[in-house]
């Protein structure tokens, strides 16, 4: 009986300890002059995960969070854009501007 008490719990928290936590991924384009090399801010709960576009303005970014998120490009005001990340890798493609020196982003 001694050896099921201690094996049980174990096996329990083992379970427990093995789960891995979701991280999901947003990419696509920036376009516009604001696009190549713009900071991202990808938040989705209290998740948070920041990434930088390349020279074309090609962007991936991996957060540990889905559903309804919110994607600040460069200096966006808070809370930002509107976007679902799902299980699946999801892409969005923008066009940003600047207006009156603050990023604006239009979904292409």
């Amino acid at each position: 009986m001694r050896i099921h008490r201690t094996v049980m719990p174990a096996a329990i928290a083992g379970a427990f300890v093995a789960m891995p936590v979701a991280a999901e991924t947003l990419y696509g384009t920036l376009t516009g002059p604001g696009g190549p090399r713009a900071a991202l801010q990808l938040t989705c709960d209290r998740a948070v995960a920041r990434a930088v576009a390349d020279a074309a303005g090609s962007y991936r970014i991996t957060v540990a969070g889905r559903g309804r998120c919110h994607l600040l490009v460069g200096n966006m005001a808070a809370p930002g854009e509107l976007v679902f990340v799902y299980d699946e890798p999801t892409r969005y493609d923008y066009e940003v501007h600047a207006v009156g020196g603050v990023a604006r982003i239009e979904r292409r």
